[in-house]
């Protein structure tokens, strides 16, 4: 059905007005709902409509969302691994798949900084950077794109197990 044909939108709700606020106070650090309204620029007629109905108009809410660079993952599935597909998954003619490659962030600068990262913790833990350690470190810091867990401290983590490892004569 296209949208000249629907009748009614859809009434289900990703999150409740509730969650929602609870997520921004989380990000903000903020109670002030009107503190956190002005801030994703969403005016306060607006929030009284939400409180008004119990639900939450996500288009004002994403749109605020982008302004501010909130992650929309994060916001809104924050315990689940999404898929960002690769150029090759997507059914687009060359044009789009190439407008999309350019809109895409750089892969390789992202594994170049990781490296960078994982080479300083490499050596604040006196490890070797041999490239199973690399990987190891890379395979954690780039599955944290999710943002459950801080990057350094995954890292840190991995390191002091990989310490632990090495010092192991049992292991020799």
């Amino acid at each position: 059905m296209n949208s000249t044909h629907q009748t009614e939108k859809s009434k289900e709700e990703i999150l409740s007005m509730d969650e929602c606020i609870s997520r921004l106070r989380m990000y903000y650090g903020e109670s002030s709902v009107p503190s956190l309204m002005r801030r994703l620029q969403i005016p306060p007629s607006t929030y009284g409509n939400w409180r008004k109905r119990n639900s939450v108009t996500y288009e004002h809410l994403v749109r605020g969302l982008i302004r501010e660079g909130i992650s929309l993952d994060w916001f809104f599935a924050p315990d689940q691994r999404l898929n960002y597909p690769s150029r090759e998954q997507l059914h687009v003619a060359d044009v789009e798949s190439a407008k999309y490659a350019s809109q895409c962030p750089d892969n390789n600068a992202r594994v170049l900084a990781a490296l960078a990262e994982i080479r300083k913790v490499l050596q604040q833990y006196d490890l070797p950077e041999t490239q199973f350690n690399q990987e190891l470190m890379l395979t954690v810091c780039l599955a944290e794109r999710a943002g459950q867990v801080p990057t350094r401290l995954a890292m840190e983590q991995v390191a002091a197990a990989i310490r632990a490892v090495n010092d192991d004569p049992l292991t020799d």
